[in-house]
């Protein structure tokens, strides 16, 4: 069962790289803009990238969360990745200088919540599920830190289409800092808050994405939105009768 969920993993992770290149290569060769933003912001973000996960937590019934092992190390290595990536690398000044209107900045939180959130439940649900026993294993341990940020390497060299070395070394080492935060603290909301942060201020310093049509925008979040409600909805009614009346004991 564990060979055959890391084979099926790799299959997926793959299908994701496909899924994220294949709108950039369109882009460029095609010009179509609107085709490129159509299969990037709704079959990769929304289908691969949240209901895949998600699909795969309800069937083999994992959680978001696993009992924290040290907080404190934990938010330091969160801290400093986001200090790292948006202070240090000049983001965040460069991003108070554009001085984005409102509503730019509101369509780039649209934008990026379910393009952050895909990438969070590959590396921050998937791969930790997938490697299993890590928590008590000090070898795979090291080795969830490894995939993560190896995941964030060849995820960043995709989107630029293996053209951009640096960016992909840089999400890379990202992907390691935020390995480490998920290591100890345990807490998938907690660290894809602050992957969100990092990529939303990031973005917003390349303003790449200016002329990004509003209503794709709209419906990528709304597609994720509604994966995320449903998956809410199905856990809550899937939860034990005695949580409701924590007075009646279950029988041994």
């Amino acid at each position: 069962m564990k060979t055959k969920l890391t084979f099926l993993t790799i299959f997926l992770i793959v299908i994701f790289y496909i899924c994220w290149g294949v709108p950039q290569l369109i882009n460029i060769k095609t010009q179509n803009l609107l085709l490129s933003n159509l299969l990037f912001s709704i079959i990769f973000t929304g289908v691969i990238g949240c209901f895949i996960p998600i699909y795969f937590k309800n069937r083999f019934h994992w959680n978001y969360n696993k009992p924290s092992s040290n907080r404190i190390i934990g938010y330091l290595f969160l801290i400093l990745a986001i200090i790292f990536s948006t202070i240090l690398s000049g983001a965040l000044f460069k991003v108070i200088e554009l001085k984005y209107s409102w509503i730019i900045i509101i369509k780039y939180i649209l934008l990026f919540f379910p393009m952050s959130l895909g990438i969070g439940l590959f590396a921050f649900l998937l791969i930790p599920n997938t490697l299993q026993d890590w928590t008590n294993n000090r070898f795979k341990g090291v080795l969830l830190i490894i995939s993560i940020s190896i995941f964030f390497f060849f995820s960043f060299y995709i989107d630029s289409l293996f053209q951009d070395l640096e960016l992909a070394g840089s999400m890379g080492f990202i992907g390691l800092l935020l390995g480490l935060s998920y290591l100890f603290l345990r807490k998938f909301w907690i660290v894809y808050s602050g992957l969100f942060i990092i990529m939303l201020v990031n973005t917003l310093a390349n303003n790449k994405y200016d002329e990004y049509k509003f209503w794709i925008v709209i419906i990528s979040t709304l597609v994720s939105l509604t994966i995320l409600m449903f998956d809410f909805i199905k856990n809550r009614k899937k939860r034990p009768y005695f949580f409701a009346h924590p007075k009646i004991k279950c029988k041994k």
